[in-house]
């Protein structure tokens, strides 16, 4: 008797948070998509319909015709696909460095670039838009690349560096018995098999440059991207929202995330765990 209740109550206790969690987290995004497709007038009717009976597209026509949603998408597509190569060919060659060449020197650098991440974007905002202005980049593609690009480094490096650690070195050796040379090593040993690990980064930087809301609305006017897409929706009167549209371009946001997260979760769990368990 005891054997069954051992066994039950962390079984019951495991799927009772499991099913809370799901709730929490699956209930709200829900909420969004069926407001997206309601009719303005029925948003807030009483008693709420968790099941739309009247179901509308005309908030997603307003959003792509009226406010120019397929040209914040590709402006996101740019400078999100841009940044990425970017910052995983800087990392690839940093991680190398820092993995295979050890100084002092090298640690601490390596160390500034990783705790960098600690600062808070805000911190270093206005000297930093100061320095972008000089050089006229503020409200550009190239600043916003280079921001975007600088801001994922950290974590680029942290994760691609933990996964070189993990190359044994008797792979790098055998390859300097038939000849090959450091740039050689590089690109016919270390190249392939990092290509887990440049899926896996490239995946979760995807979702951060997506989710990163404050860089193109402090640092750009005239670009918008899908981020800021929200902040464009114009209001009906000074005290009442468009709830509809607002849910609208959230689920529209939301959208590659959750597809992203389904397609790759088991990429992302390697890649995080690589990167946070050190053998």
């Amino acid at each position: 008797m005891n054997f069954k209740i051992n066994k039950t109550v962390p079984f019951v206790v495991k799927w009772g948070l499991t099913v809370v969690i799901s709730a929490v987290i699956l209930i709200p995004l829900y909420w969004i998509f069926i407001s997206s497709i309601k009719p303005s007038n029925e948003l807030f009717t009483a008693p709420i319909k968790y099941i739309p009976t009247n179901i509308t597209f005309e908030n997603y026509k307003k959003l792509f015709f009226e406010l120019k949603l397929g040209e914040k998408a590709l402006n996101t597509l740019f400078i999100t696909t841009a940044a990425l190569i970017i910052s995983t060919i800087i990392c690839l060659v940093g991680a190398y460095a820092f993995s295979k060449y050890k100084s002092r020197g090298l640690k601490i650098a390596y160390g500034a670039i990783v705790s960098s991440a600690l600062i808070p974007g805000i911190v270093t905002a206005r000297p930093l838009y100061d320095f972008m202005n000089k050089f006229n980049l503020v409200d550009t593609f190239l600043g916003l690349i280079i921001l975007y690009t600088s801001a994922l480094i950290p974590f680029t490096i942290l994760i691609l560096n933990n996964f070189l650690n993990e190359i044994p070195t008797s792979i790098y050796e055998a390859a300097e018995v038939d000849g090959c040379r450091a740039i050689q090593k590089m690109f016919y040993v270390t190249l392939p098999l990092m290509k887990p690990a440049i899926a896996t980064i490239s995946i979760i930087n995807f979702i951060t440059c997506l989710n990163d809301l404050f860089t193109p609305l402090f640092f750009a006017r005239k670009i918008e991207v899908l981020s800021v897409g929200i902040t464009t929706i114009p209001k009906e009167t000074t005290y009442s929202m468009p709830w509809d549209l607002i849910s609208t371009m959230g689920w529209i946001i939301l959208i590659p995330i959750i597809l992203f997260v389904l397609l790759f979760e088991k990429q992302i769990m390697d890649g995080i765990m690589a990167g946070g368990v050190k053998e």
